[in-house]
């Protein structure tokens, strides 16, 4: 009786995954970002390492003795390595890709902007996710392995 069940709910539950994931795609489109955002619109939900942090907790700028192209490059490298991130765009000094979460597939923004300040070439950073009021710590956590692996370059 109970494996009838589970057989009669199976398709119900594989149909309202594929609503609602499809439903996250088409109400948080692809936008292109141009440049770095001027700031987190919703703290709740966005972790910033720049001119001031939002979240992002015990994390500073990342400055580098790179020069802004090779940085760049390198940090590249590193988001194509990520399993679900891809590049939107691309133009020096600046980069925008997104990461989309495993099981409910909610697409997040990320956000790079590498310039020099003082003869050393400086990175900020910022995650932020596209629908809801708060990630359950997502972003920070994005941002904290991206810190990690940008410092380590």
């Amino acid at each position: 009786m109970t494996f009838n069940i589970i057989l009669l709910a199976l398709p119900v539950l594989i149909l309202g995954y594929i609503i609602m994931t499809n439903a996250i795609y088409f109400l948080a489109p692809t936008k292109k970002w141009e440049s770095f955002p001027e700031k987190c619109n919703v703290k709740t939900k966005c972790t910033r390492v720049a001119d001031y942090n939002n979240r992002g907790y015990g994390l500073e700028v990342i400055k580098s003795k790179y020069d802004i192209k090779i940085l760049q490059e390198k940090i590249i490298d590193i988001i194509k390595s990520e399993p679900r991130m891809r590049m939107i765009n691309e133009k020096l000094g600046f980069i925008h890709a997104t990461d989309i979460t495993p099981f409910f597939r909610f697409y997040d923004d990320v956000a790079i902007k590498i310039f020099e300040e003082d003869g050393q070439t400086i990175v900020w950073m910022q995650s932020q996710s596209r629908l809801g009021l708060h990630d359950l710590g997502v972003n920070e956590k994005r941002i904290q392995k991206l810190h990690k692996k940008i410092s380590s370059v």
